[in-house]
């Protein structure tokens, strides 16, 4: 079955995304690199051996980009945790979970490749869903060869419970329970939660 693989915590500035989290959990992310052509630049923290949390903003060092930016970024001023990723499990591929998510009536947009060169040089690839996906509705992402960030990027975070809101609760639960995800989900407007537990003691992001 599928698994979580990260979350974005979406936000206009880089420094006010990593502050706010660091004044929460007490961990600070390390920087993850720029996102070409995309007009995003991030930083990192382990979630656990296999799930990370990315934050995620504006790169004020590139170009205006020809489309969009993830997340909902252009749209929304505050920090706040907009979607999360899930990675094929054991026996399936990319291409098997995002065909699951389309049968349930998401379409996860196309697979595409993408890339980023790290702090110390190193370029990393994967290939994700380009729908990048929006609150409860997962993306899809296939880290290949590359490690998972969740096993180089700094510890002290643990998360324990992922919970949200949906105007379909049963829909959106449907769809988790095919992808073998655990989400507690409650009916209102779409909303994403984490729980997590920090050296700070138990906090929630949202």
């Amino acid at each position: 079955m599928a698994a979580f693989d990260h979350f974005a915590f979406a936000c206009q500035d880089l420094d006010e995304g990593v502050t706010r989290v660091e004044s929460l959990t007490g961990v600070q992310a390390a920087p993850g690199g720029p996102h070409p052509g995309v007009g995003t630049h991030n930083a990192l923290l382990s979630l656990g051996s296999n799930v990370y949390l990315e934050i995620i903003a504006v790169d004020p060092n590139q170009a205006e980009p020809s489309s969009a930016r993830p997340f909902g970024i252009d749209d929304h001023r505050g920090p706040r945790l907009a979607a999360f990723a899930i990675h094929p499990g054991d026996g399936e591929t990319i291409d098997s979970v995002a065909e699951a998510i389309r049968n349930h009536g998401t379409d996860p947009g196309p697979v595409a490749a993408m890339s980023r060169v790290k702090p110390d040089g190193e370029e990393i690839s994967w290939r994700l869903t380009r729908s990048h996906g929006l609150g409860l509705v997962p993306f899809v992402i296939d880290w290949g060869d590359t490690p998972n960030p969740a096993t180089v990027t700094p510890q002290g975070c643990l998360l324990t419970e992922v919970r949200g809101t949906h105007p379909q609760p049963n829909d959106i639960t449907a769809l988790h329970q095919q992808l073998g995800l655990n989400i507690k989900v409650s009916e209102g407007p779409s909303s994403l939660e984490i729980i997590l537990q920090t050296p700070k003691g138990t906090v929630s992001l949202s």
